[in-house]
């Protein structure tokens, strides 16, 4: 499911399409904020404070920035291609490039629909070998 918002909500923008944890939607439905939506989220670039996501890279583009502002250059994103019909050429991510305040996602190609991709991110931790 995802939701249109009717007012601004983490950062998304008033009548930007989301897609966020069940749970979350149906408090916004509740609270009045959005109303349920079919539609693939807003293309393009979007700024958000949540710590998980999906976007949507725009028809034509292979790449989307997320602005958040719980970025640093060495935070760790995973992203991935998150529709079952996916994009005849944009079908893989090749890349996740971090920085401090954003991440930009990088398809295998130019998406020729807008493709949802979904994302999360985790505070980089140091690694300890024994």
């Amino acid at each position: 499911m995802t939701v249109l918002l009717s007012r601004s909500y983490l950062g998304f923008a008033s009548g930007a399409i989301v897609n966020l944890p069940a749970s979350t939607e149906s408090a916004i439905i509740a609270q009045g904020l959005g109303s349920n939506s079919v539609a693939v989220p807003t293309a393009g670039a979007q700024t958000t404070s949540t710590t998980a996501g999906f976007a949507a890279i725009a028809a034509g583009a292979a790449s989307v920035v997320v602005t958040n502002p719980n970025m640093t250059a060495t935070t760790v994103v995973s992203a991935r291609v998150a529709q079952a019909a996916a994009d005849a050429t944009l079908t893989s991510i090749l890349r996740v490039t971090p920085a401090n305040g954003s991440f930009t996602i990088t398809g295998n190609a130019n998406a020729t629909a807008a493709t949802v991709v979904s994302w999360d991110i985790k505070p980089a931790s140091p690694t300890v070998f024994n």
